[in-house]
């Protein structure tokens, strides 16, 4: 069985707990998914069943939005909710225009320092395994992009805010963005404390949240035997890529891994700087995901991940 599903986390769910439910009502061994999602957090997962699992880091490529909840004047120690306090800002009034001046100083690229809670790699260990045990170490800033972010319902936000309000922002930003240290480098640029409430993830990988199913939605199509209606080819993971229409011959090869050399005029939505490419088979189901080099003699195909 390969290909992908979107599910719709609860919260108190980690993405490790989701793909482990997947794995039970699916009867499918290798499932894993397209980038974490925070225990307390809710929404869009996705999820990549056989050899789809293959293609998740073509997959990261596409942008992801989020829906997040910032509460103003009070800090903690893991930038969300399920911290404990450790700072706080009182006695201020911030007019609504300067809070919505202030969003627009975050819109491009941008550096953030990655949390403490968060899953990067330090000699070894997770950032949030060091957390556990009350270690804390100096991180390096990693530059992200933030492509669009607004206030949600503009209309219900207070004209000025003040301690304790709190108020929603739609984000849409690349991969590696943490949502809670926007929310925090927000506040602190207002002059003030502040933290992420609630977080919802709304799009990622190329899916959005209304195309996903919960995990009862799924086991009951699974008993009726209707799994096929939620997943989706793996094709669609890769239809951000450039397309080469293979020829059975060319097919043929690629199955077995091996390179080949083409007129780069047969590649559909070829960008400037292309780098891979979808080849597809003539049924139209996805052979492999190549490496495209440009040659005097017209593009040198080698295929990286084959399906």
């Amino acid at each position: 069985m390969d290909g992908l599903i979107a599910i719709s986390k609860p919260a108190g769910m980690t993405s490790h707990d989701v793909v482990a439910r997947v794995r039970r009502i699916t009867g499918q061994r290798a499932v894993g998914h397209t980038g974490t999602l925070d225990p307390d957090a809710t929404g869009l997962l996705v999820v990549c069943m056989g050899r789809a699992t293959r293609l998740t880091r073509f997959m990261e490529e596409f942008p992801k939005e989020y829906e997040a909840e910032i509460v103003f004047g009070l800090s903690t120690h893991t930038g969300d909710a399920t911290g404990r306090l450790t700072a706080q800002s009182q006695g201020f009034s911030i007019p609504l225009s300067e809070f919505l001046g202030t969003l627009g100083k975050f819109v491009g690229d941008i550096r953030q320092t990655p949390p403490m809670v968060s899953a990067v790699h330090h000699e070894g260990e997770r950032l949030y395994e060091l957390a556990r045990r009350g270690i804390t170490v100096e991180r390096q800033p990693r530059t992200v992009t933030i492509f669009e972010i607004e206030p949600l319902s503009p209309g219900s936000w207070p004209v000025r805010l003040e301690y304790g309000a709190r108020g929603s922002i739609r984000v849409r930003c690349s991969r590696g963005t943490y949502i809670r240290t926007l929310c925090e480098d927000i506040c602190r640029t207002l002059g003030i404390a502040g933290h992420m409430g609630a977080l919802t993830r709304t799009a990622t990988s190329g899916f959005a949240l209304d195309q996903a199913v919960t995990l009862e939605e799924l086991e009951r199509l699974a008993s009726l035997g209707s799994l096929s209606e939620v997943i989706t080819p793996p094709l669609d993971g890769v239809r951000h890529l450039p397309v080469l229409d293979l020829t059975e011959r060319e097919a043929d090869r690629v199955n077995h891994g091996t390179a080949f050399e083409c007129d780069e005029s047969r590649i559909r939505n070829a960008p400037e700087d292309l780098a891979h490419v979808a080849l597809v088979r003539p049924d139209g189901t996805l052979a492999a995901v190549a490496a495209a080099n440009r040659s005097a003699l017209g593009l040198f195909i080698q295929p990286r991940v084959v399906l």
